[in-house]
């Protein structure tokens, strides 16, 4: 249960990592784009500001049905944990004879 719970965390981990970086590449082409055009300063600001936003609104709408079942599934997951009180420490066994599969 811990395993499936901690796999659903770091894939939306992994999901939101690549949102960043993708809005974090677009910004940077378009300040490149802005400052060769000669827009700098606060309008160029202004101007990155609204297209941080868009690109916000943007990641939502292609990403927010696979991040919302994500975390739907992360929060089943976590709360059948909670009820069922499965303990933290499974038992392993100790030797590497106990872990060999024998017919």
């Amino acid at each position: 249960m811990q395993s499936i719970f901690d796999t659903l965390l770091s894939f939306i981990l992994m999901l939101l990592g690549f949102i960043v970086a993708a809005v974090a590449f677009v910004e940077v082409a378009a300040r490149a784009v802005l400052s060769s055009i000669g827009i700098h300063g606060q309008f160029q600001t202004v101007l990155l500001l609204c297209l941080l936003c868009a690109l916000i609104i943007v990641a939502f709408r292609i990403f927010g049905r696979l991040l919302a079942v994500l975390l739907t599934a992360a929060f089943v997951v976590y709360l059948l944990h909670s009820l069922l009180g499965i303990p933290h420490n499974v038992p392993v066994r100790g030797s590497a004879q106990e872990k060999a599969i024998t017919l």
